[in-house]
């Protein structure tokens, strides 16, 4: 196999990746709370590893292959919505969850009272408080007030404060659905910043650089299937001549 084919094929594996993920967060871009995708690469030398002492320089003969993709935790912009239930995070720290699946983190604040008082994301998941229990609230006492650090209460009453989370590496996060992560086995480290009540943030998605993003790999993608196309053809003719020659 020609190792020029090697670079067209992990070329288009990349590309093929690469467009996934913009498409994604393209898709999320107006997403409370969401937070983009990055794809991260590493190179390798398939035709060196063949042992057939192909004299190509490594420029022809270097590949890429994909190595992870990660999140960008980057601050969103807050907007403002003037609803008491509406919570942003300025900081690094995330919502916690109690949900079928185990507890989950977002950084997507739109909450809401359920039948019982709890405070509840919007598919009815409780969220929990800094002693792991879900914050409960009487609906007849008037309106809810959340303070900076997450203290909920309600007239002159302390009702618990947000467990807000916060972790050493957030690469390390998985996302799980419903704009959710799973922190796993992540580390925990101290939150720092600050709850805004009546405002949630906006998906920090750049819309632009996706936009330019995406019709560079379009680009990209379609020069490497010609590259592809080309070497194929350039083979079968090599084949078709081989075989009418008699070698």
């Amino acid at each position: 196999m020609d190792p020029a084919y090697y670079v067209a094929a992990g070329s288009l594996k990349a590309r093929a990746y690469q467009l996934d993920l913009v498409s994604n967060n393209l898709a999320n871009c107006t997403t409370i709370g969401y937070k983009p995708e990055k794809s991260f690469f590493a190179v390798y030398n398939k035709a060196k590893d063949e042992g057939r002492g192909l004299a190509l320089t490594p420029y022809v003969d270097d590949g890429t292959v994909l190595a992870q993709s990660g999140m960008d935790f980057s601050q969103g912009t807050l907007r403002s919505t003037g609803r008491k239930l509406d919570l942003a995070i300025q900081g690094n720290g995330f919502f916690a969850l109690q949900t079928a699946q185990g507890v989950r983190i977002t950084r997507d604040g739109r909450l809401q009272l359920g039948k019982d008082g709890q405070l509840q994301a919007s598919d009815g998941s409780p969220v929990l408080g800094k002693n792991g229990r879900p914050i409960k609230v009487d609906p007849a006492e008037g309106a809810v007030n959340v303070l900076a650090d997450g203290t909920v209460q309600q007239g002159e009453n302390t009702l618990g404060e947000l467990g807000l989370k916060a972790y050493d590496k957030p690469s390390q996060l998985h996302r799980s659905g419903a704009n959710r992560f799973d922190p796993g086995s992540a580390k925990e480290t101290a939150v720092s910043g600050t709850v805004t009540q009546g405002a949630v943030e906006e998906s920090s998605v750049d819309l632009p650089t996706c936009l330019i993003d995406m019709i560079r790999l379009n680009r990209l993608f379609e020069t490497s299937m010609k590259v592809a196309s080309t070497i194929t053809n350039d083979m079968d003719a090599k084949s078709i001549s081989d075989i009418s020659s008699g070698r």
